[in-house]
């Protein structure tokens, strides 16, 4: 609620100069949905299909704006508050430096700890000031409001595995390949439809919004 209310206190262009971040896992092996795998038979389905007990996975991290997408940037290791903050300062940073307006740009995280120690949240408020949104400000358990969460993963889940992944470095070719091919009308798209989520958020005065 008091971030969207914040949100709409920023002058109209706060919708291009924002910029969300999270990490998502992804397993080597797709996923079985269960709500739309269906089998319509007269007899109990006899055979089954394998999925590996411990199966790969990637961490990939991602920071997407109303006109690109930063990332991925895949963590090697469980991602924790000094491999995260090496990420922001070598990879992500020098990128934001070298986009235009970049001195506007307001950034966003969720409160995962590797994101809410003390040296993450005061090296992002010497470089963004006033425009970082700190971890008081960013409501838990919100990703409805998140474009990572509501749009960016699902859309990647949906598209990667397919020619189907036969390992890690596969499967990140295959993320990599579907971010650069996001359309430029997609993330604007995106981004009008988190001012509806904003708005509705404060209709309900900060209660359930339906994902839409």
């Amino acid at each position: 609620m008091d971030f969207a209310r914040w949100y709409f206190t920023k002058p109209w262009t706060i919708v291009n100069t924002m910029i969300f971040s999270d990490e998502a896992y992804f397993p080597l092996t797709q996923p079985l949905n269960r709500q739309n795998n269906r089998i319509w038979a007269k007899e109990k389905p006899s055979e089954g299909l394998e999925y590996p007990l411990y199966d790969q996975k990637v961490s990939v991290f991602c920071a997407i704006s109303s006109t690109k997408v930063y990332g991925p940037y895949f963590f090697s290791t469980k991602v924790n508050q000094y491999n995260y903050l090496e990420m922001l300062r070598n990879w992500l940073w020098p990128k934001l430096l070298k986009t235009c307006g970049y001195w506007d740009f307001y950034f966003q995280q969720d409160g995962a700890p590797a994101h809410t120690a003390k040296t993450v949240q005061n090296w992002l408020k010497s470089k963004f000031g006033q425009k970082f949104v700190t971890k008081e400000m960013w409501p838990p358990r919100s990703p409805d409001l998140n474009p990572c969460d509501f749009y960016l993963w699902g859309y990647l889940r949906a598209k990667i595995y397919s020619p189907n992944p036969k390992n890690i470095d596969d499967l990140k070719v295959n993320i990599e390949r579907e971010i650069r091919s996001i359309k430029p009308e997609v993330l604007i798209s995106t981004f009008q439809n988190l001012e509806k989520r904003l708005k509705k958020v404060i209709d309900v005065n900060g209660g359930h919004i339906e994902d839409k």
